[in-house]
Order: C-alpha cells, then structure tokens, then sequence
C-alpha cells in the first residue's frame, strides 16, 4: 500500500469529512494532494418475506430531487465485531417495522462504494422470512413508503433503470446470482 502523508480534515458534514493527502506519484519523485470523502461504513439489507417477495422502499432523494426505489440501508453507527450486522437488523426495523430471527441474516458482499473517493465500505446482506414486528422508527427526514415486489419484478425494475441507486443494485444483482 502506498503511503498517505499529511491527512488533513478540511471539511465536516454529519456524513462526510472532505479531507487530502499527499502521495508519491508512481512515475516520477514528485508528490501530489489527493482529495476523498471519508464516511463510516454502510450497509443495506434485502427483505425477502415468508412468500418469497422482496421488501423495497419507496424514499425522497435530495441527490436526484425525486423519489427512489430502494432497499432498507443506512450508515453503520457502531464500531465492534457484529457492527454492520447489527445496523443492517437496525435499517430493517426502523425504516420498515420489519423483522426477522437473527440466524435469517446472510453477509451477501463487502464491496466499495466507489475507491477513488471514499474511504468507507459497503456491507450488503440478505434477510429472509421478514415480517411486520415492530412500529417503523423514521428519521426526522425520512418519509418511506414500503413496496412489496416479487422477484421476477424486481429483476425487471433493475433492468429497465426503475431501482437506479447502485448500492442497492449491486446487493440485489448478488441476491440474484447466488439464488438462481
């Protein structure tokens, strides 16, 4: 791994921290400042229920200024062992109500949201046999709309462009190459 000197914090959001630093160019002596976006970690989870449908929602994006077709996920609060686990349980429960027993929980993938710019990863799993247990728990911004969708259907949605966000296209796109 190369080495990354002089780390500095320019800029703090709740979500991101816009930071540089230096790195040795690999043709030449000199150094150049590189800048990404550090973040904890994320997580989604597939809601698939006792019928075999798959659980989406249905939230605003500020991004794109419109609404989008998504799967349960968030940032990873905690630090420890089962953290990513534990916040993808989290996701589930607060933006669906949803729920399942927690041998239901499969780790799908690890992946990087994007390498040449953010530090964080992405933790994808699946959740099978969820069901309605709790009372949703939103986020003072949050206003989500649950979309139940076979898997034939979601797979189209994917397809034709309709579930865009690629974190949530990667995890499905898994979800389905493991399941054929």
């Amino acid at each position: 791994m190369k080495e990354r000197k002089n780390w500095k914090d320019l800029y703090p959001t709740p979500i991101y921290t816009l930071a540089s630093f230096d790195i040795q160019l690999p043709r030449s002596e000199e150094e150049k400042t590189y800048y990404v976006l550090k973040s904890k970690n994320w997580v989604n989870v597939v809601p698939v229920t006792k019928s075999g449908e798959i659980l989406l929602i249905k939230q605003y994006r500020h991004g794109i200024g419109e609404d989008s077709l998504e799967i349960p996920g968030g940032i990873v609060d905690d630090d420890g062992p089962d953290a990513e686990l534990e916040s993808a349980k989290r996701e589930l429960r607060e933006e669906t109500g949803y729920g399942t027993d927690p041998k239901n929980y499969k780790l799908l993938s690890k992946f990087s949201g994007n390498p040449a710019m953010f530090t964080n990863w992405s933790y994808s799993y699946v959740a099978y046999d969820v069901e309605p247990i709790h009372e949703v728990e939103f986020d003072e911004g949050e206003d989500i709309e649950i979309v139940l969708k076979s898997p034939e259907e979601v797979k189209r949605m994917l397809l034709d462009g309709t579930i865009h966000h690629p974190h949530m296209a990667a995890a499905l796109g898994i979800f389905f190459l493991q399941n054929r």
